[in-house]
């Protein structure tokens, strides 16, 4: 046993891997007095550290009950196992008014032990996790709750993740130990877990073949074909029919190095320079027949869409949906397809209502960069079906763009390749500094230098200097201007399909006052890509102004649900104040302008709008502290500024804006 279990496992423990039982120091197993009791302890203790509220666990597990029941028998659980716990030998739950937490040491938690000793890596921490790994989380404990059976189905995930990378880790320290007997026994028990693993069945047959037993290698490759046509639907990968013929041509004696070194590591795929994505079919939770036709068809649409991205090299759903039911990791799914990420989702149909469960995954790592619970009436099954695929699309779109962006900073300047090099400009450029401004440019250029044809480079490049334009950085607007149109130009011509490449040249020609022409080209990015969220924004920019105004207001409502927590929200909600300008609305427009201004990057003119809006809204203490601000970071900074900014504002407006600067502080 390891240290540390030892030290640990003096009290209570807890087993919620390939079963439940909660058992006395001296090992005598305790009954627990309900079903929920045993739900409850579970959840509690695989949230550890962290406390779980009363709310969330009587909504958890009352929830078909009125709050007051809920909470009411929330309260008798926990009394039942404080008296449980006293017939234990210690406390297994500490709880005050407003949450509940885990009394037993981390160590009394078989998950939570494993969990750690895979964190630890080292070869006697690996095998005492081994010892550990006997199953599922909590087999056969579906509740017929919707919130409890998501929950556990995300931890069985979870867990079968951490116990196929703990053996895979352990199998290659056998391997590159020479431990033959030590490949043979992690790698047949990680097979257990992931059949499929192709990983694992070639350390097999590296392990036969090393201690002269060639018929169980050329044994072992058969159940591997045989694993992963019936898993899979597929054929072994390259790697493992190279294994193959090594050991056909090799005598069973003594092994070439070459055969039984690690050769794991070689990818059967290349993976894209650009983000790489697989789509998996969807499972079904529970819910009628029906719901497996839904959950295929969540998943299709929703490649589909992510396909229409020239951002995107996605997976043929002929590929991709070939891994239905299977078993096997994100990392040999990722390496199988030759993808960077994965997404995977659950569909529950229950009481008329459809609960979609969505995670995005990086294959390499194993680790979740983003998931999203979605739940809507059944009412409408096709508008439903449109509006989660649309949601989850935009939302995957922008979750690896910003993943794309964490992996360009984490790299020296030196070696990014134009699509790194162009994430990195991103980064910055949404900064909405000077410095940063400068800084996007140079990233955009280092990768129009290294791929000449890259039309979002070219399209980065606009960006900045409509920043510079827009911002008034430089003496000479007019240069600026033409630099944003000329490199947008230049962007659609090397890809006219790219959405980017349209919305920037909306955004020159209307620096440009081409209005309807800006208009059209917004129109075609969003045509291109209708989950463009950034599109539909500047759509509102230019409408809300001097344009129509329930579309600025319907787009901008659009952008806002497609993008929620935009680096471009500040925008979103200043359109919305001057849209309200136009209408008269100057108490909404108040505290649209304030909500902009409190936004991280709100740049000068977004404080000016929360400025006039508040000033017009009677608002005037709170008007000349944005005016104050304006004069501290921009002493500069006047009216005209503002109108010449915002050069399509209509007149009534722009009169507004004129007669109520200096009032509170801004000159004309």
């Amino acid at each position: 046993m390891h240290p540390s279990l030892r030290r640990e496992m003096n009290g209570p423990t807890l087993r919620v891997l390939g079963g439940f039982e909660l058992a006395r120091a001296d090992g005598q197993v305790l009954e627990l007095p309900s079903r929920k009791a045993r739900m409850l302890l579970a959840f509690v203790a695989l949230n550890a550290p962290r406390p779980v509220s009363r709310e969330r666990l009587a909504g958890l597990l009352w929830g078909d009950g009125g709050d007051r029941q809920a909470l009411h028998s929330l309260r008798q659980c926990l009394l039942e196992l404080r008296r449980l716990g006293e017939r234990a030998g210690g406390d297994l739950l500490h709880s005050d008014r407003e949450a509940v937490a885990l009394a037993l040491p981390p160590g009394c938690v078989d998950a939570l032990t494993v969990q750690r000793l895979a964190h630890e890596a080292t070869p006697g921490s690996l095998r005492a996790a081994t010892e550990m790994c006997s199953g599922m989380v909590l087999p056969e404990a579906e509740a017929g709750l919707e919130d409890f059976d998501t929950w556990l189905a995300g931890e069985r995930a979870r867990f079968a993740r951490i116990a196929a990378n703990v053996f895979s880790r352990l199998t290659a320290m056998c391997e590159a130990q020479g431990d033959w007997g030590g490949v043979g026994s992690a790698a047949e028990r990680w097979l257990t877990f992931d059949p499929a693993c192709e990983e694992a069945h070639r350390a097999l047959m590296r392990a036969h073949i090393s201690t002269g037993r060639r018929s169980d290698a050329l044994r072992q490759y058969r159940n591997c074909a045989e694993a992963v046509r019936r898993h899979l639907d597929a054929e072994p990968e390259e790697e493992t029919k190279a294994l193959l013929r090594r050991i056909r041509n090799s005598d069973g004696a003594v092994p070439p190095a070459a055969m039984v070194g690690n050769v794991r590591e070689p990818e059967t795929r290349a993976v894209p320079a650009r983000p790489s994505l697989a789509v998996l079919p969807f499972g079904i939770l529970e819910g009628p027949a029906e719901g497996g036709g839904l959950a295929d068809a969540l998943a299709h649409d929703i490649l589909l869409r992510l396909a229409r991205l020239r951002s995107l090299f996605v997976i043929s759903h002929g590929s991709s949906f070939r891994f239905r039911d299977a078993s096997a990791d994100p990392r040999t799914i990722g390496r199988t397809l030759g993808v960077r990420y994965l997404v995977t989702g659950t569909v529950r149909t229950q009481y008329g209502r459809l609960r979609l469960t969505v995670e995005l995954v990086e294959a390499e790592t194993e680790a979740v960069v983003w998931s999203d619970v979605l739940d809507r009436r059944l009412d409408d099954v096709f508008a439903i079906q449109d509006e989660l695929t649309a949601r989850v699309a935009a939302s995957l779109e922008a979750e690896i763009e910003t993943a794309e962006i964490r992996r360009a900073l984490m790299r020296q300047p030196a070696s990014l390749d134009a699509w790194g090099a162009y994430h990195r400009g991103l980064w910055h450029m949404f900064r909405f500094t000077r410095d940063d401004n400068e800084t996007a440019r140079g990233f955009f250029q280092q990768a129009v230098g290294l791929d000449p044809l890259c039309a979002r480079a070219h399209a980065g490049l606009s960006f900045t200097h409509f920043q510079d334009a827009f911002l008034h950085r430089t003496a000479d607007h007019a240069v600026e201007t033409d630099r944003a149109y000329r490199f947008a130009e230049q962007s659609v011509a090397l890809d006219e399909r790219d959405p980017t490449a349209h919305w920037v040249l909306g955004r020159a020609l209307w620096l440009l006052k081409r209005q309807e022409d800006a208009v059209e080209e917004l129109n075609l990015a969003v045509d291109f890509n209708p989950n463009f969220a950034l599109g539909h924004y500047t759509i509102a920019f230019v409408q809300a102004q001097g344009g129509d105004t329930p579309t600025a207001l319907r787009a901008v409502d659009l952008a806002q649900r497609l993008s929620p927590i935009d680096p471009l929200l500040f925008g979103m909600l200043g359109v919305r104040a001057l849209a309200c300008l136009n209408l008269g609305e100057y108490a909404q427009a108040a505290v649209w302008g304030e909500r902009a201004a409190g936004r991280p990057n709100a740049h000068v003119h977004i404080h000016a709008i929360a400025a006039f809006c508040d000033a017009l809204a009677d608002r005037q203490d709170e008007a000349r502290a944005y005016a104050h601000r304006i004069r501290q970071t921009t002493p500069s900074y006047r009216c005209a500024d503002f109108l010449l900014a915002f050069r399509t504002l209509r007149p009534s407006v722009a009169d507004l804006i004129r007669r109520t600067g200096p009032r509170i502080g801004i000159p004309p």
